[in-house]
């Protein structure tokens, strides 16, 4: 009997209490990955790495290379089409005079600036604020309302970041409604 309410528990916990993101493949970690972005809808995962030179510059016209990383299709990657692309996981940047740095922002969402950089092992990063301190971003989860799924314009219920402060690895995390 204790073995079947164990089971009936875990069940539950499995189908109700857990985010929807912790059953999500985490993709493998690339020379210049920056951070991914997951969503409600399926497990496919769009991927931020850095166009980066061989000369460790960012290439000036395109410095973020953006795809997607399709597990629900089988694991191939894809480029994002022109809607994705414009209005919703593309980026916006700008160089930051004087540096090898750019400012960049989700088109869908220019509120959070993220600072393009190298590290001091010349490995790309972006950061951002978060909560009053300083984040290196690593992943982003977004969930959008079901009834608005397949829709032009989905209904954002809320938008996690998660990351770790550059000078002292520690975890930050942040949950905010758009």
């Amino acid at each position: 009997m204790n073995k079947r309410l164990t089971h009936l528990l875990l069940f539950c916990l499995s189908a109700f209490g857990m985010a929807a993101q912790d059953s999500y493949p985490t993709p493998p970690d690339g020379l210049n990955r920056l951070f991914y972005i997951q969503r409600t809808g399926n497990t496919n995962t769009i991927i931020y790495d850095a166009n980066v030179s061989g000369d460790k510059t960012f290439k000036a016209s395109d410095p973020v290379n953006i795809y997607w990383l399709r597990y629900a299709d089988g694991g191939g990657t894809a480029g994002l089409n022109y809607m994705q692309r414009t209005f919703a996981y593309g980026v916006k940047s700008r160089k930051v005079d004087g540096t090898n740095e750019y400012e960049i922002h989700l088109v869908s969402y220019s509120k959070k600036k993220l600072r393009l950089a190298f590290d001091a092992h010349g490995k790309p990063y972006v950061t951002l604020d978060v909560n009053g301190r300083r984040m290196k971003l690593d992943r982003i989860f977004v969930k959008i309302d079901k009834s608005t799924t397949f829709t032009l314009a989905p209904k954002v219920e809320y938008v996690e970041l998660w990351g770790k402060d550059p000078n002292t690895g520690a975890a930050v995390y942040e949950k905010f409604i758009p």
